[in-house]
C-alpha cells in the first residue's frame, strides 16, 4: 500500500499542472490519442477502450507484484504514466468522460489492480474547491481475478461502465471497511470479513437505493443474536450511516430513496431514508455555524 500511496501522492501534486489544458483532442479520437501517447513518450503498451461515459486503460505485464504484494518499480512507474497520460486527455477531451480506469493485469496470475476516478473530482482539485486529503481518498481502487495472459497478447480488456451512484456506493463500503479495519473492536467484535456496497436502480428516477452488505465470518453468529449491548449495536450502526451520509454529501448526490443494510443472506439490519440522510446534512450545518459564532465571539 505505501507503493500505491506514493503513486495518488504522485498524481495529486501534478494534477494542477493541467489546470490551463484546452481541448485539444477532438471526439473519436480519445483511444487512439492516450494509445499513442503512452507509447511514444512512456514506451508503453496499452490497450484503451471506451464505454459511455467510461475511458479505460489496461496495462498486461508479468512479475507486477512482489512477494510482499506490492508492486514492481516497473509496474508502479508504468501506472504513474498512463494514469498522467489519461488524466491529461480526458480533461482536454471535447468528449465529456465521467470516469476513467486505469487496470494493471499481472500476465502470469491474472491479478487485476485497477483505479478509477471521477474526472469531475480532478477539476474541483484543480479549482480548490475539494483539499487535496480528500482528493487522495475518493481514489476507488478494485482488485479481481482475471484470466492470466497468453504470451504476445494484450489479453481481454472488461472495461466496467461505472456511473456517479455505482461509484459512490464502492465509495462508500470501502471507506467503511476502512473505518472497521481502524476500530479494531469493531471489526473482531462483530467478527466482520468484508463489505460490498451496491447501487440497486429503479424504474422511478429518484427511488434507487443503496444497499451495503456486510460479510460475516462464517461461524459468526446472526448480527441480531450477537451477544453485545443494543447501544453497542447502535453505535456500530451509526458509524456506517455516518460514513455513508459523508460521501453522499461530499459528492452533493441526492438522487436516491435510501440505503440498506444487510447481511450475504440478505436479512436486513438496518434502513436510512432520504430524509435521515438530509437531516445529518442539516445537523452537520447548524455545527459548522455555531463553530464560526464561537469564533467570532
Amino acid at each position: 500500500m505505501k507503493r500505491i500511496s506514493k503513486l495518488v501522492i504522485l498524481l495529486g501534486l501534478v494534477i494542477p499542472v493541467m489546470a490551463g489544458c484546452r481541448a485539444s483532442y477532438p471526439t473519436g479520437s480519445v483511444e487512439e490519442t492516450i494509445k499513442q501517447i503512452c507509447e511514444k513518450e512512456y514506451g508503453v503498451d496499452v490497450t484503451v477502450a471506451t464505454r459511455n461515459k467510461t475511458v479505460g486503460a489496461l496495462i498486461v505485464m508479468p512479475d507486477t507484484l512482489l512477494s510482499d504484494l506490492t508492486f514492481s518499480d516497473q509496474a508502479l512507474n508504468k501506472i504513474e504514466n498512463v494514469m498522467l497520460t489519461t488524466s491529461r486527455v480526458t480533461l482536454s477531451s471535447e468528449f465529456v468522460f465521467d470516469f476513467f480506469v486505469i487496470s494493471l493485469r499481472d500476465a502470469d496470475t491474472g491479478v487485476e489492480v485497477s483505479f478509477v476516478r471521477y474526472i469531475k473530482d480532478i477539476r474541483r482539485l484543480i479549482m480548490d474547491d475539494i483539499s487535496r486529503s480528500d482528493y487522495f481518498q475518493r481514489l476507488l481502487i478494485e482488485v479481481s481475478a482475471q484470466a492470466p495472459v497468453p504470451k504476445n497478447s494484450r489479453g481481454i480488456h472488461k472495461l466496467k461502465d461505472y456511473s456517479v451512484p455505482d461509484f459512490l456506493a464502492a465509495q462508500i463500503a470501502e471507506r467503511v471497511r476502512l473505518k472497521f479495519q481502524m476500530s479494531f473492536i469493531s471489526e473482531r467484535l462483530f467478527s466482520i470479513s468484508g463489505v460490498q456496497g451496491i447501487f440497486d436502480k429503479k424504474d422511478k428516477p429518484g427511488d434507487g437505493l443503496f444497499i451495503l452488505t456486510l460479510h460475516f465470518l462464517p461461524d459468526a453468529e446472526p448480527f441480531k443474536s450477537f451477544d453485545v449491548p443494543a447501544a453497542v449495536k447502535e453505535d456500530f450502526k451509526k458509524l456506517i450511516f455516518t460514513t455513508a451520509s459523508q460521501v453522499v454529501r461530499r459528492y452533493e448526490f441526492d438522487d436516491f430513496a435510501g440505503m440498506r443494510i444487510q447481511d450475504a443472506q440478505n436479512r436486513q439490519l438496518a434502513y436510512y431514508d432520504r430524509g435521515a440522510f438530509s437531516k445529518t446534512s442539516m445537523n452537520t450545518l447548524m455545527e459548522l455555524i455555531r463553530t464560526i459564532k464561537k469564533k467570532d465571539k
